[in-house]
C-alpha cells in the first residue's frame, strides 16, 4: 500500500473514533471505554475481527463498557502495545502468538514457532485454549510480564517464504537468502537451519525494506502480507506452510486483575466470536490470494514441503527443555495422533 493510501485510512479511522467520542449520551458517560489496538490494517480480517469483539462485549454488558478499535499501528508496533498494556494505557491487543516470546515469561512459547508442530489451525486452537500446560504457561506470564493471553483464537495463514529472488523450490533455495523474521528465536534457528540471513524487523518497516532492497525477502501468511501489498515489491511466493500459526487477545492484567468473573466471561466469549470473523475471512482471503498474486504478476509455487520438514527436523531439540519443558513438542504432537 502506498503512503498516500496509508495516511488516508489512518486518517478516516482517527476521524471516525474521534466523531464517536464526540457523542453526547448518558449511557456513555456512566460506561467504561476500552481500547483494543493491532498492527493490522483497516479491513482486513483481524480489523473486522475486533469490531465483532467490539459488538459482542457492547452487547453482552448493556453498555457497561464500550470499545474503541485502533488498526494501522496506530497506537504502536507490537512491541509498544505490550509495554502499553503492561502499563495499563492500552486495555486489550490482538496479533499473532508469536508476540508472547517478546515478554519477561513468554520465552517458552517460542514451541508454538517449531516447524511443522500443528498439522493444521483447527488443531492449534484446540490446544491452546484447552491444555492444562499451556493454559498454566498463560497465567506465569501474566504474572511475570503483566499482559495476559485470555482467547487464542482466529487462524493465521500458513507462514510462507515471500522474495524478490525467485521461488523458493527446496530447502537449498533458502541459503543466503536475507530474509525478514520476526524476532522469535525458534524462528530463527529453523531459518539458520536452512542457511539464511535472518533480519529480525517489525512489521510496518518490511514494505519499504523490501522496496530497498535491504532483504530479499519474508516469513509470513497471506493475512499480513496481501493487505499491505508486500507483492508489489516482492513477486515470488512459496508456499512452504512451515508453521500454522494463531492469533491471541492480549489484555492488560492491571485491567484483568480488577474485573469479576461474569465481566470476564464477557470478553472471553468476544474473543472466540471474533476469532472465528478471523478464522472465516482468512480461510476466504487465502482462496483469493493466489488469484490476487497472479493478477499482479507474481510467481505462486508449492515447494517440496516434504524436503523442508526433513531439512528442519529436530531444530527444536536445542532448546527443548531450556526454553520450553522438556518433552512438550513430543507431547503436542502425540496429542494430535502424530
Amino acid at each position: 500500500m502506498n503512503g498516500i493510501d496509508r495516511r488516508t485510512l489512518m486518517g478516516g479511522a482517527l476521524l471516525g473514533g474521534a466523531g464517536a467520542a464526540g457523542m453526547p449520551s448518558i449511557a456513555r458517560a456512566q460506561s467504561k471505554q476500552l481500547k483494543i489496538a493491532t498492527i493490522a490494517l483497516v479491513n482486513s480480517p483481524w480489523h473486522k475481527a475486533l469490531n465483532r469483539f467490539k459488538e459482542v462485549v457492547e452487547a453482552e454488558s448493556a453498555g457497561r463498557y464500550t470499545v474503541a478499535v485502533y488498526t494501522d499501528g496506530q497506537l504502536g508496533d507490537i512491541a509498544q502495545l505490550l509495554s502499553a498494556m503492561q502499563l495499563g494505557t492500552v486495555d486489550f491487543s490482538y496479533f499473532g502468538l508469536s508476540s508472547i516470546s517478546f515478554v519477561r515469561g513468554g520465552e517458552a512459547f517460542n514451541v508454538l514457532y517449531v516447524p511443522y508442530l500443528f498439522k493444521n489451525g483447527e488443531w492449534g486452537e484446540k490446544i491452546l485454549n484447552t491444555d492444562p500446560e499451556l493454559l498454566g504457561m498463560f497465567d506465569k506470564m501474566a504474572t511475570t510480564a503483566g499482559v495476559r493471553v485470555f482467547g487464542a483464537w482466529g487462524q493465521r495463514s500458513p507462514r510462507a517464504i515471500q522474495s524478490t529472488r525467485g521461488p523458493i523450490m527446496k530447502p537449498e533455495d533458502v541459503k543466503g537468502l536475507r530474509l525478514r523474521i520476526p524476532a522469535i528465536p525458534m524462528l530463527r534457528a529453523t531459518f539458520d537451519r536452512l542457511g539464511a540471513q535472518s533480519t529480525p524487523m517489525g512489521m510496518l518497516e518490511i514494505y519499504s525494506a523490501l522496496s530497498r532492497g535491504a532483504v530479499d525477502g519474508q516469513d509470513n501468511g497471506f493475512d499480513l502480507s496481501i493487505p499491505p501489498r508486500f507483492h508489489e515489491a516482492a513477486k515470488f511466493w512459496s508456499a512452504t506452510d512451515h508453521v500454522n500459526e494463531l492469533v491471541g487477545f492480549f489484555a492488560s492484567e492491571r485491567l484483568w486483575k480488577g474485573l469479576n468473573e461474569t465481566d470476564r466471561q464477557i470478553f472471553r466469549k468476544a474473543s472466540k466470536a471474533a476469532g472465528e470473523v478471523t478464522t472465516q475471512l482468512t480461510k476466504e482471503l487465502d482462496t483469493e490470494a493466489i488469484d490476487i498474486l497472479k493478477k499482479a504478476g507474481c510467481t505462486y509455487v508449492v515447494p517440496d514441503r516434504d524436503a523442508f520438514r526433513k531439512a528442519v527436523a529436530g531444530v527444536e531439540d536445542e532448546l527443548d527443555g531450556k526454553m520450553w519443558p522438556k518433552g512438550m513438542v513430543a507431547r503436542l504432537r502425540t496429542l494430535q495422533g502424530a
